[in-house]
């Protein structure tokens, strides 16, 4: 029996919109269960030159011949669905989300050949594809930031599968950052690395790794972004992400 649909908020100016969640297209009961509660699929064809490109490199010949899935989270229920097993990991999240992967394909597309390209050991462009899906725009963070979840969603998967899926339709918004006039983002980030026309990342990494920080395990700019405050990471959830990236920092400057 099919869930009926969550719904969401939009924000845009001083209104808000509560509509079902535009992300959910694939209509996967068992995804929106995981807590991968945005979905896209499309083919190369469907891709800009450059990003199709990039791609086809990955999946060799054969990616012309099937379907790509992106999936990712908007909120907390997938941080909230983690079971106590991927803990035990040396990547709980991406761990988790192969897994789900696997249970959503064998459920849905049994005996289909799939190759997860993220995670993975190659790199993968998921902003310039979250961006032909219409699931951001621009943010002075330059995180992406969506209309439903703010700056409170995450990349966790893309698949090419060996079958042929009708393509998603990208989801149209406006800008939400070209609406919000005060940008409280700017003023409240201590090291005033959002201050010019372009994020300055290696002040926000130099003032990271200074014992005086206030951003060693969190992002006090991103936590004053007013867009879709309801779906802001938990404390906990924040903490353990900053401070993985905190530690790749350490190791990189050292």
């Amino acid at each position: 029996m099919k869930m009926p649909s969550r719904r969401y908020v939009i924000q845009r100016d001083e209104f808000y919109m509560t509509v079902p969640n535009p992300y959910g297209q694939l209509n996967s009961t068992l995804l929106d269960a995981f807590g991968l509660n945005m979905q896209a699929s499309f083919r190369l064809a469907d891709l800009p030159q450059a990003v199709a490109e990039a791609l086809s490199a990955q999946v060799g010949a054969g990616g012309s011949h099937g379907s790509f899935i992106l999936l990712g989270n908007g909120g907390n229920a997938f941080w909230d669905n983690l079971p106590e097993a991927a803990w035990q990991q040396a990547h709980p999240l991406d761990t988790h989300s192969i897994q789900c992967v696997k249970e959503y394909l064998l459920a849905e597309w049994p005996g289909v050949s799939y190759q997860v390209l993220y995670p993975g050991e190659l790199p993968v462009g998921l902003q310039s594809l979250g961006r032909v899906v219409g699931w951001h725009s621009d943010s002075p963070l330059k995180l992406g930031i969506n209309p439903v979840f703010g700056l409170w969603y995450a990349y966790r998967a893309l698949i090419w599968i060996e079958t042929i899926l009708p393509t998603t339709t990208p989801v149209s918004f406006d800008a939400p950052c070209a609406a919000c006039a005060d940008k409280p983002c700017i003023s409240a980030c201590p090291a005033n690395a959002l201050s010019g026309d372009v994020k300055q990342l290696n002040t926000c990494i130099d003032y990271r790794l200074t014992d005086r920080s206030s951003c060693q395990s969190t992002c006090l700019a991103r936590k004053r972004c007013p867009i879709a405050k309801q779906h802001q990471y938990s404390e906990q959830q924040l903490n353990y992400q900053y401070q993985q990236s905190f530690e790749t920092l350490l190791s990189w400057r050292s």
